[in-house]
């Protein structure tokens, strides 16, 4: 009987430490504050990570805003690819690294930003990088357009914004297959997020 109820004890401690728990570990607990612009205007949020050894995604927790802030608290046993979905479907899900420990979240039309933890710095860091490039080829396309419309577009320049394209086109490629293969969390966001978009000679060098 003894063996019985130390069982049950065991089994008991494990589920504490797992998932999105509320209870256990105080070096486990996690707490995310989420604030949106108030044009946005969402009411609720739901919080979900995905379970690796399932494919799945669960719920973590539900939050109703208070002056535009989303609250959640509870526990995780390892860094998760976790996302907030919101009452308005038509609005995407933000994707971020669940984490113990505090993570700050604001979100604006057009924009984010993320503080407290490790991986989502690394999560913001290639975001950074990934736009700063599709600046750059937004900037060289709109060059060639302008010339395009004013009849100054020769041939040289058509091929130096073509080869120049191309370069930021495999840098992005590149940085992004480089991230995936981490295979941690944020490679798996990434994954997630902008696999797709790779073309098939990168796609070849994924792990």
């Amino acid at each position: 009987m003894k063996k019985i109820i130390l069982s049950i004890g065991i089994l008991l401690q494990i589920a504490a430490l797992t998932g999105c728990d509320k209870s256990g570990s105080r070096g486990l607990d996690y707490h995310v504050t989420c604030t949106i612009d108030n044009t946005m205007r969402h009411d609720s949020a739901t919080l979900l990570v995905l379970e690796d050894a399932y494919g799945k995604l669960r719920v973590c927790g539900a939050s109703h805003a208070k002056n535009g802030t989303f609250i959640f608290s509870g526990q995780t046993d390892q860094p998760k690819v976790a996302l907030i979905r919101w009452d308005n479907d038509t609005v995407k899900p933000f994707y971020f690294v669940l984490e113990a420990g505090k993570t700050s979240i604001t979100i604006k039309p057009g924009s984010w930003d993320i503080t407290g933890s490790r991986q989502n710095s690394e999560y913001l860091h290639y975001i950074n990088q990934r736009n700063s490039i599709m600046d750059s080829r937004v900037a060289t396309w709109q060059e060639y357009l302008n010339m395009a419309a004013d009849s100054s577009l020769k041939r040289d320049d058509e091929m130096r914004m073509v080869r120049q394209d191309s370069l930021l086109n495999d840098s992005l490629q590149r940085i992004t297959v480089e991230r995936i293969n981490s295979g941690d969390a944020v490679g798996r966001i990434i994954k997630e997020r902008y696999g797709k978009q790779l073309d098939q000679k990168h796609m070849r060098m994924l792990k």
